[in-house]
């Protein structure tokens, strides 16, 4: 029986095994290959399409950091044609998607992708839809796509996640990587970091068992949390652009990514700190706020938020929440009210995803209190206490100069009480902020949060 986190990042390529969870697991990538100086190695990791046709995507900034290097790599053995987005601020949306797909000639065997998050998004989308393998060359490890199978893109305004295919290859040199922008940096470490939340909010799921269909291993979350333990270790040389440290966030990076391919899900990689962290970039969109930020930045900043909650629930009896009775009653109108002030045009999807979902009857309520009376000590035991504190985790963001305020990243205190209030409802899962609307503590809890910033 293998035990992933004895496997080395190399030998996870091309895993297919049976779990002791009870799944088959498999990953169809063929090869990982990050370190020192591996971009030399392109030419023979991508032996099988000498010859034929690659179509070589990158940005105007991922061309001039890597693309040249690329093309005068492969020019020789491949025939390339190139598409370079010019946009300064590319978006994962219809029109970006729409734009590459009218480049990819029939004859195209490959695309491959010179850059980070959206570019990757952006050829893992195109890939599923036509069939034509991609790879891709790291320029920063700013993000855990790389080796993911889902794709998150704007559709009407709202971030969704769809399908994708793993990539063939993943090459990531660390000589490039670590030259990126230091924010691009800092948002990897951002991105791992909030591995910590979405791994507790997906073992709470577990224990709770109010996704029936979902599912759980305890291999992947060990492994997922080993890299996380090690990209901290690692962290505090950030600063420095060691290659050390470069190379242990992009391999947790992988690994996470890698994880939602294998549980068939993103749970491993993605909890309440993403929700916050979509919402917040979904209201940067709609009110046309351009930032340097990225998402990684703003998973560091949910992170800290999200242990603030975790910390707060953990504070209280669960005795006298339910004495309290502030569980019974649940304001559907105002709930309702919220959800169309704070997603406006895009509120019509919310409702229509999480109406269902809502306890609207005082008995339906009382049962969900129960149970989550009855699992207190285990959800306390398992999803809270081998949590890092809020103040150990933004020591250790601040030490890599990373953002861990809100305020920061341009977010008012009315806006960031609203994506803790709301930012769960962009998605049915499971997890802390809804724990705490289950228990009737969901406003007095974002308010706490909040007063830790402003």
């Amino acid at each position: 029986m293998i035990k992933l986190v004895d496997q080395s990042i190399e030998q996870l390529a091309n895993l297919d095994f049976q779990c002791f969870c009870g799944q088959h697991h498999q990953v169809s990538i063929g090869d990982i290959c990050i370190g020192s100086g591996i971009l030399k190695d392109l030419p023979e990791i991508l032996s099988q399409y000498k010859g034929k046709k690659v179509l070589l995507v990158a940005d105007k900034n991922t061309y001039e950091v890597a693309g040249q290097r690329v093309m005068d790599l492969i020019k020789n053995e491949f025939s390339i044609s190139r598409f370079i987005y010019q946009d300064d601020h590319l978006v994962a949306d219809a029109k970006s998607l729409g734009a590459l797909l009218m480049e990819i000639e029939d004859d195209t065997s490959i695309i491959l992708t010179v850059g980070s998050g959206t570019l990757n998004d952006i050829a893992r989308f195109v890939s599923a839809k036509t069939r034509v393998p991609y790879a891709i060359v790291a320029t920063a490890p700013s993000m855990d796509g790389y080796a993911s199978v889902v794709s998150p893109l704007i559709r009407n305004g709202v971030k969704t996640t769809f399908p994708g295919v793993y990539p063939i290859a993943i090459i990531g040199d660390t000589q490039i990587m670590k030259e990126a922008p230091m924010h691009m940096l800092q948002a990897g470490l951002g991105d791992v970091l909030g591995k910590y939340t979405g791994l507790a909010d997906w073992r709470m799921s577990k224990i709770l068992d109010l996704e029936r269909n979902e599912r759980y291993c305890d291999n992947i979350s060990h492994l997922v949390e080993s890299a996380v333990d090690k990209c901290m270790d690692a962290a505090p040389k950030l600063s420095q652009r060691s290659e050390d440290t470069t190379q242990a966030i992009m391999e947790a990076l992988i690994l996470s990514g890698l994880c939602i391919g294998l549980a068939g899900h993103s749970r491993p990689a993605s909890g309440s700190e993403h929700q916050v962290s979509h919402y917040i970039e979904m209201k940067f969109l709609q009110e046309g706020i351009d930032t340097k930020w990225l998402h990684g930045n703003k998973v560091g900043v949910a992170t800290l938020a999200i242990l603030e909650a975790y910390k707060y629930l953990f504070s209280k009896d669960i005795e006298d929440i339910k004495s309290s009775g502030k569980y019974r009653e649940f304001d559907k109108d105002r709930w309702v009210k919220r959800i169309e002030r704070c997603y406006g045009n895009m509120s019509k999807q919310i409702l229509d995803l999480k109406e269902k979902e809502l306890l609207l009857e005082e008995i339906e309520r009382e049962n969900r209190m129960k149970l989550i009376e009855e699992k207190w000590e285990d959800i306390k035991a398992n999803c809270y206490l081998n949590l890092p504190s809020p103040g150990q985790l933004k020591g250790l963001l601040k030490d890599a100069g990373a953002i861990y305020s809100p305020k920061e990243l341009g977010v008012d205190r009315e806006e960031f009480k609203d994506s803790l209030m709301v930012a769960k409802e962009i998605r049915n899962r499971y997890g802390i902020m809804q724990l705490l609307d289950d228990l009737g503590l969901l406003e007095e809890a974002a308010e706490y949060v909040v007063n830790k910033y402003y």
